[in-house]
């Protein structure tokens, strides 16, 4: 099974205690938005990766599947 890379929005801003196990991904802050770009192995790692955010009290915003190896990075302005 190979990774897949995904978006994912959540309102407001992570807690540093979580971008600490976030160090894989990506993190761009775009007020009042938090978007995280990077490459999970599985489903089972994106459902605990929102499971963590939710027990965290964050708004998930958006779950976005990218297709391709490239579109782990923010897109250009």
């Amino acid at each position: 099974m190979t990774s897949t890379n995904y978006q994912v929005r959540v309102s407001g801003t992570i807690p540093g205690e979580l971008l600490a196990e976030l160090s894989d991904l990506t993190i761009s802050v775009e007020p009042p938005e938090t978007v995280l770009y990077g490459e999970l192995p599985d489903q089972s790692a994106l459902f605990g990766l929102i499971a963590r955010m939710h027990g965290m009290g964050l708004r998930l915003i958006e779950v976005r599947r990218l297709p391709g190896d490239d579109d782990s990075r923010p897109p250009d302005p």
